[in-house]
């Protein structure tokens, strides 16, 4: 089991998605949750994966591709020490100026230059080890590209979802578990390569501004009560599984706990909230009789490798 937590400025990842907000309260407040989870025996050494900001409109609008990596050094070495995972999360926009609009870049070539020029100026600061495209997208040029810089694993797919109105990303057969993805479609699962896909885990789940439940990546920053359902159902999902070896993805944002922005129909914006659904899903692992680790998602794509040479699959 994985937690992973994508450092995106304050209010991106609504329903209506600011992309040209750089504000930080939420990342700045989230650097005490190692504390939190330390004070709860269920959850006291969770490492966490944080998928780091570190792209073209940071580096043009505040100066550096690097700014959180370099504004927030001292605690990227302290998480780092404590056996937490530090890993690269760019979000490919063209924004030369603090008015302009935010806009993808999605010109196959030009995107994957965009990527190795970033990663010239990043390898400084971070190790290769996971990738998660920003807005969840990903052409085969660009997976491959990433997979030539050395990355151990990319955690970018949200199988069963896809983009509107024009919106790059399409993971609609995307597999909700590992696999290499095909070179030319990457929802297919095609033969070993050097870079494996660890999918955010989907699930179906029921805000209350839905009419029927709806496939979103598995959050622990939403209300209790909505997590309590969907765990529900997953536990009928495990207990029908016959593996011996399962991964879960688990994602959220910083600001989807800052309470000083309020719950909504989603979201409590509460760490404690966040820490208690971690612990539910503990539990409903043990209910149904499996063991389970809290690992970083560069460990888990070495487990599923050694796993999948041991089985011959």
């Amino acid at each position: 089991m994985c937690l992973t937590l994508d450092t995106d400025p304050d209010g991106l990842n609504t329903r209506t998605p600011d992309r040209q907000s750089l504000q930080w309260e939420g990342l700045e407040r989230i650097q005490r949750l190692p504390e939190a989870l330390a004070e709860c025996p269920t959850l006291e050494n969770m490492p966490i994966t944080w998928f780091v900001r570190g792209d073209g409109q940071l580096e043009s609008i505040l100066g550096s591709a690097a700014y959180l990596l370099e504004t927030y050094d001292a605690f990227w070495t302290a998480v780092t020490r404590s056996g937490h995972e530090v890993a690269w999360h760019p979000h490919l926009y063209r924004q030369a100026r603090p008015e302009d609009p935010a806009v993808i870049i999605t010109d196959v070539g030009e995107a994957c230059d965009e990527l190795e020029r970033l990663w010239s100026k990043l390898k400084a600061h971070l190790r290769s080890t996971s990738f998660r495209n920003g807005e969840g997208w990903h052409l085969p040029e660009t997976y491959a590209t990433v997979e030539k810089m050395g990355f151990r694993c990319d955690s970018t797919a949200i199988p069963g979802r896809r983009g509107v109105n024009g919106h790059p990303m399409n993971w609609e057969d995307a597999p909700n578990h590992p696999y290499f993805p095909g070179i030319e479609d990457l929802c297919l699962a095609g033969p070993e390569r050097t870079m494996p896909e660890l999918p955010m885990t989907t699930w179906a789940i029921t805000a209350p501004f839905d009419t029927s439940p709806r496939i979103r990546y598995m959050n622990p920053a939403v209300h209790p009560h909505l997590f309590a359902e969907a765990l529900v159902r997953w536990e009928d999902e495990c207990a029908a599984l016959t593996g011996d070896l399962c991964v879960w993805v688990m994602i959220f944002h910083p600001d989807e706990v800052l309470a000083s922005r309020g719950p909504d129909a989603l979201y409590s914006r509460s760490v404690k909230d966040l820490t208690a659904n971690l612990v539910s899903i503990t539990e409903s692992v043990q209910r149904v009789g499996d063991d389970f680790g809290w690992i970083t998602v560069s460990e888990a794509a070495e487990c599923w490798r050694l796993h999948q040479r041991q089985s011959g699959l």
